[in-house]
């Protein structure tokens, strides 16, 4: 008897057409990311349905899916929909629960259906993903070598150069975090002297943009990386420390930034400061609904009082926190924290399963993703979710063949099938 992933494997018309249709994902990618962002979104469903298509007929999506992962998904965004209940908009609020929900389970379905590949058709992706960043990069010099020729034909003049450069910011993030996949891949086709110079120029690249937050999660996504390769077990301590220390001590870091001045230290600049203000905020909002939270998406409706905010005539909160970790404890409450640690925790056992280098990079990536997302974007906004889930199914993409067998035979619950023949491994 065979599993449906085994039976699919077999079937190379329609494994090549996935091929080609998770090649041009992972193209498209990195130059939609810089120039249309919020059309990831779009890509990211089209894509899964798709995939879905190629391999309906020999197996179900769910079949494809990692279990342990996509259980802690559906209960975070079961409880997402019932924290909409006490939202100020509870009806919006469980609408956009509802498509978090979907377009995180499509991501998962797309790292299962990433793993069905053989190495010809894996390179064919990884290609994909190479010509895409390629592209996205020579975008970027073209923008600040001419003067940001394509964002004003795209969305005309900007009214000062920071506005120019600011327009290039999710783009700058999407690069940051896609290089990761990128260097594990040079590295697995012996490309090694290129796979340890791609995120130091993708820092240079980030460090001649007015993105801090692709800066700083670059520079911790290096280091963590550089720990990580000392060995497992220092990596895993960073995985774990980075998954639990933003929750439980992101409220206590706040309040300690603020009555350290940050919020009017000149050599920060102003948007920096701006958070920290907002940060402080947050931090007492956090500790009068410390259970439940305030509601799902409701940090910009969330009562102010006599509160000041940075900016005179400004909102204390505009529209979210520019911070991932306050943001789950002000809208999810302590009950939100520990599902989050749920669905981080079963998405970092996986990393920790995977070959040496895929593992660094893959690390170096996952720090690199929760540093921006502490201090950047709100977490529902589909665009940023779609960026990260992309780079999710990208890694998965550019792993060796029998790192993304190991990778499916943790992620069910079956128990495993026997090896299959060596004719069949070498096709």
């Amino acid at each position: 008897m065979t599993t449906p992933t085994q039976d699919l494997s077999r079937q190379h018309p329609r494994l090549n057409r996935l091929s080609l249709i998770l090649a041009g994902f992972c193209l498209l990618l990195p130059v939609l990311g810089l120039l249309a962002p919020k059309a990831v979104v779009p890509l990211s469903l089209v894509t899964g349905l798709a995939a879905a298509a190629m391999v309906w007929t020999l197996a179900r999506p769910w079949q494809l899916m990692d279990r342990s992962i996509t259980l802690a998904v559906c209960l975070f965004v079961g409880w997402c929909l019932v924290a909409s209940l006490w939202s100020p908009l509870p009806q919006e609020a469980a609408v956009l629960a509802l498509r978090v929900g979907v377009l995180l389970l499509i991501i998962v379905f797309l790292c299962g259906a990433a793993g069905l590949m053989d190495a010809a058709q894996s390179r064919r992706a990884g290609l994909g993903l190479t010509v895409g960043l390629v592209l996205a990069v020579l975008l970027v010099l073209i923008e600040f070598v001419f003067g940001f020729p394509i964002y004003t034909a795209l969305k005309g003049p900007s009214a000062s150069d920071y506005a120019a450069y600011s327009r290039l910011n999710r783009g700058i993030t999407t690069l940051a975090i896609l290089v990761w996949p990128l260097a594990a891949l040079c590295w697995h086709l012996r490309f090694r002297t290129i796979a340890f110079a791609v995120p130091p120029a993708a820092l240079a690249l980030a460090l001649s943009s007015q993105s801090s937050a692709a800066v700083l999660g670059l520079v911790a996504g290096l280091v963590a990386a550089a720990l990580a390769g000392l060995g497992r077990t220092a990596g895993r301590l960073i995985l774990a420390a980075a998954i639990t220390l933003p929750l439980l001590a992101g409220p206590g870091v706040a309040k300690l930034m603020k009555e350290a001045g940050l919020h009017e230290a000149t050599y920060l600049s102003q948007t920096a400061r701006y958070r920290v203000h907002t940060w402080d905020f947050v931090a007492d909002k956090i500790v009068e609904r410390p259970l439940v939270g305030w509601g799902f998406d409701s940090s910009a409706s969330i009562p102010t009082a006599d509160a000041e905010p940075f900016r005179h005539g400004r909102k204390v909160i505009p529209s979210h926190p520019h911070n991932g970790p306050l943001q789950i404890l002000l809208e999810l409450g302590a009950v939100g924290a520990v599902l989050t640690i749920a669905v981080l925790f079963f998405i970092a056992r996986r990393v920790d399963g995977l070959p040496p280098a895929a593992r660094v990079c893959s690390q170096g990536m996952f720090i690199t993703i929760l540093c921006i997302a502490s201090t950047a974007y709100g977490l529902w906004q589909s665009h940023w979710l779609a960026v990260i889930g992309g780079a999710a199914v990208a890694s998965v993409v550019v792993l060796p063949r029998t790192a993304r067998d190991n990778l499916q035979q943790k992620a069910a619950t079956d128990p495993p099938e026997p090896q299959p023949s060596a004719a069949h491994r070498d096709r």
